[in-house]
C-alpha cells in the first residue's frame, strides 16, 4: 500500500506540472495585462510608465522564461505578491479565503451523500414504481435547472420576499456582538443557500448513479443466494448490495471534486462570499496572474488529492484492489 502510494505522488507531479504550464500559457494568451488595467484606471500613464511596469513584472521576457521564473518562485513556495494596490503575498490571500471554500464544499459534498445515498437506493429497490418515477422526474429536473438561475429565485423567493435567509455574504452586521451559538447559527443561516446550490446538481447525478449501480447488483448471482439463504431483505440490501453498489460511487466523487470547486465560482460570486471562487473572478478581471496561477496550483493540487484519497478509498473497500496494489 505505501508503494502504491508513493507511486502515486510521484505521477502526481508530472500531472501537476503540465496543468500549472497550460493554465500559464491560457493566462497570458488572454487579451491584456495588469498594466492595461491599470491604465484603465489612470489616463495619465504614459506609454514610458507602462513599459517600466511591464518590466517591472517580468511581462517583458519571453513567455517561457516567465514560466519558469514563476516556477521558480513555487518551487520555494514562494507565489510572489498580488497586482493589486495592497500588494498582498498571494499565499496569505490564499490562506485567507481557501478555508470559506473547503468548508462550503465539503458540506455540499455531506448534503449530496445524505440525500443521494437512500434516494437512488430506494429508487432502486422500487423500481417502477410512483415513487421511482416521481424521484427520476425531480432528478431531471435537478439536472436542468442552471445553477445560476436556482440561486437566484431561491434568493428572490427565500431572502427577498420570505426574509427566511440571508442571501450575502457569511456573517451579518452584528456577528461579534453575537454569543458563541448565535455567531454560529448566524454563519448556518448564511451557508445554507450556497451549499444547497452547489449540491443540487450532485444529488441529481449520484441519486442516478446509486440507483443503477443498485439495480445491477441486485441482478447479481450471490443476491440471489443469500435470498435463497433466507437473509432477511434488509440485511441483503444494506449488507450485501448496498456495499458493492457504493464502490464505483468512491471513484465518482473523488472526480467530482474538480466540478465543485469550478462551482465556486458561480456560487460564491452570486451570494458575494469571500472564498477562493470570488477571488479568482475578481482576479481575472483585475489580470491580477499571481493571483489566479495561484489559484490555480492550490486547486489543481486539491484536485489531485482529492483524486488520491479516492483511490485510497476504493483500495480499502474492495480487498480485490488491494490484492492487486501488493502484487
Amino acid at each position: 500500500m505505501l508503494t502504491y502510494l508513493a507511486r502515486r505522488l510521484l505521477w502526481m507531479l508530472p500531472i501537476l506540472l503540465g496543468i500549472t504550464l497550460i493554465s500559464f500559457v491560457v493566462m497570458h494568451l488572454a487579451p491584456g495585462d495588469v498594466t492595461s488595467t491599470e491604465a484603465s484606471f489612470d489616463p495619465r500613464m504614459s506609454s514610458e510608465a507602462r513599459e517600466r511596469l511591464r518590466e517591472a513584472y517580468d511581462l517583458d521576457k519571453p513567455l517561457l522564461v516567465q514560466y519558469g521564473l514563476w516556477l521558480e518562485r513555487i518551487v520555494q513556495l514562494d507565489f510572489g505578491k498580488s497586482f493589486a494596490p495592497d500588494a498582498t503575498p498571494v499565499i496569505d490571500k490564499i490562506a485567507q479565503h481557501l478555508p470559506i471554500t473547503l468548508l462550503i464544499n465539503v458540506l455540499a459534498i455531506a448534503l449530496i451523500l445524505a440525500i443521494a445515498i437512500p434516494l437512488g437506493l430506494l429508487s432502486a429497490v422500487k423500481a417502477r414504481s410512483l415513487f421511482d418515477y416521481i424521484s427520476t422526474i425531480l432528478v431531471y429536473i435537478g439536472f436542468a435547472i442552471p445553477s445560476f438561475w436556482l440561486a437566484l429565485m431561491l434568493m428572490i423567493w427565500l431572502g427577498v420576499e420570505q426574509h427566511w435567509l440571508p442571501i450575502t455574504g457569511l456573517t451579518s452586521l452584528d456577528h461579534e456582538q453575537l454569543s458563541f451559538w448565535g455567531r454560529t447559527s448566524d454563519l448556518a443561516e448564511h451557508l445554507i443557500l450556497p451549499v444547497l446550490v452547489s449540491a443540487i446538481a450532485g444529488i441529481a447525478g449520484f441519486s442516478r448513479y446509486i440507483r443503477a449501480n443498485t439495480l445491477d447488483v441486485l441482478c447479481r448471482d450471490y443476491i440471489t443466494t443469500a435470498r435463497a439463504k433466507g437473509l432477511p431483505e434488509s440485511s441483503v440490501i444494506y449488507r450485501h448490495a448496498l456495499r458493492n453498489a457504493l464502490l464505483p460511487t468512491i471513484t465518482v466523487l473523488g472526480l467530482s471534486i474538480p466540478g465543485l470547486i469550478g462551482g465556486s465560482v458561480i456560487v460564491e460570486s452570486l451570494f458575494s462570499i469571500p472564498g477562493m471562487g470570488k477571488l479568482f473572478y475578481d482576479s481575472v478581471l483585475m489580470r491580477d496572474f499571481p493571483v489566479v496561477m495561484g489559484i490555480l496550483v492550490i486547486g489543481a493540487a486539491l484536485t489531485l488529492a482529492g483524486n488520491l484519497l479516492a483511490d485510497l478509498a476504493y483500495a480499502w473497500a474492495d480487498p480485490r484492489i488491494r490484492r492487486g496494489i501488493g502484487q
